[in-house]
């Protein structure tokens, strides 16, 4: 069945437009988001990540001291102390981020990057931008971090810019931090979806200072503000609740001017849950009264408790209904993954991206896997397409990393 709806993607995009005919060296990235706090309820792990399928990994997230600019830990404890498991032999490892690096020497192609915000961080951002003392704090303070944590690059989260002059500072923010960044370190940003804070971007003189740009293409629709039970990360069409779709927010940075290769799709390995729902039907009403924080997101791993599963091979999304509870969750799912990985594939893109790792499900032992990732990366060619520059292991002012062998 999956691959029937991938011939038929591959139509339809022959009719749309021309293919692109990619260079024999376009290799493709895949970026995955990791969240600190996920090593306590979700006991996830960054040695739990299929590490051969990934070019990038995220670390989210370093938070922001507004008093001063600094960039800090938002868990220490997590980031540094954590005892977990050692991945060599006669090393002791303390922390994720000791785990990580240790993923790296595993693995040379793989990259770790610090990501700096997330949500509800915006009001951080706006104190350092608007002042330089701050503003110069935060970038000399990332870039420590990047040398004594073991990082390979910077991911800028802020969401979002609220005008046109935030959206100034921002080009400085980023233009200040490549200049001091040694080259050899990637500077990308989380980029919105919704036009309205596109708006407020300048994307161009931003694009110069980038390696690249996380378009952030889920989301769409979601119980706490849409009027109708919606997709959230559809590649076609409407979603139900509104014109959102992964396609046109690709063309909207392509006509901005950003180069194909530099865009990296974002796609959720997580479901967004609809309650109060009487059918499993898309663009249906719901009860939002019965909506909360607390209940609207599911895992993708998760989602085979819903018993009614179906899949628009149209729009590209995944929906499942649980009649019991009256919840409807809209997600992606491996044959969504497939589809997408043959757009970013035929369109020359520079890869995927998702939030967040704790969601999917792993692409081991077994080989046929309804892994994200790996479907995704199973269209691009396989892992040898993926991007392989190498890694930094070099931190010789280092004191976390001391303990560890280069």
């Amino acid at each position: 069945m999956c691959h029937r709806l991938v011939e038929k993607f591959q139509e339809r995009l022959h009719h749309q437009t021309q293919q692109t005919v990619l260079s024999d060296d376009h290799k493709f990235k895949t970026c995955v988001y990791f969240t600190n706090w996920a090593v306590y309820d979700k006991k996830h792990f960054p040695n739990h990540l299929p590490i051969e399928y990934y070019t990038h990994i995220f670390y989210a997230f370093i938070t922001i001291d507004p008093d001063t600019g600094n960039v800090k830990l938002s868990d220490k404890w997590c980031d540094l102390e954590l005892p977990e498991e050692s991945l060599l032999p006669g090393e002791t490892v303390h922390g994720s981020l000791q785990q990580l690096y240790q993923m790296k020497k595993l693995n040379r192609t793989l990259k770790v990057i610090m990501s700096v915000g997330g949500w509800g961080t915006d009001h951080l951002f706006d104190a350092v931008v608007a002042n330089k003392q701050k503003l110069q704090n935060f970038v000399y303070s990332s870039v420590e971090f990047v040398e004594e944590y073991g990082f390979d690059g910077i991911d800028i989260d802020w969401e979002y810019p609220k005008n046109a002059k935030q959206g100034q500072r921002f080009v400085d923010l980023l233009r200040l931090m490549r200049e001091r960044l040694p080259p050899r370190y990637s500077l990308t940003v989380a980029a919105p979806a919704g036009n309205a804070n596109i708006h407020n971007l300048n994307i161009s003189d931003m694009d110069q200072y980038l390696s690249f740009w996380n378009l952030m293409c889920y989301d769409f629709a979601g119980q706490g503000w849409s009027q109708k039970t919606a997709f959230h990360s559809n590649l076609f069409g409407s979603n139900g609740d509104n014109e959102m779709n992964v396609s046109d927010i690709v063309q909207t940075y392509l006509l901005k001017g950003v180069i194909p290769s530099k865009l990296v799709v974002g796609c959720p390995m997580y479901g967004r849950v609809f309650t109060g729902v009487n059918s499993c039907k898309i663009g249906e009403a719901f009860d939002k009264q019965l909506s909360c924080d607390s209940n609207d997101i599911i895992n993708y791993n998760e989602i085979d408790s819903f018993s009614e599963q179906h899949f628009d091979a149209r729009k590209v999304g995944a929906y499942a209904y649980d009649s019991k509870s009256h919840r409807l969750v809209t997600y992606d799912n491996d044959q969504s993954a497939k589809i997408k990985g043959n757009f970013v594939k035929s369109k020359g893109l520079g890869g995927g991206m998702w939030w967040d790792s704790s969601g999917d499900k792993l692409a081991s032992p077994a080989p046929a896997t309804e892994s994200l990732v790996v479907n995704f990366v199973d269209q691009l060619g396989g892992v040898r397409q993926l991007d392989q520059s190498e890694n930094c292991l070099l931190y010789p002012q280092s004191k976390y990393l001391k303990n560890l062998k280069p």
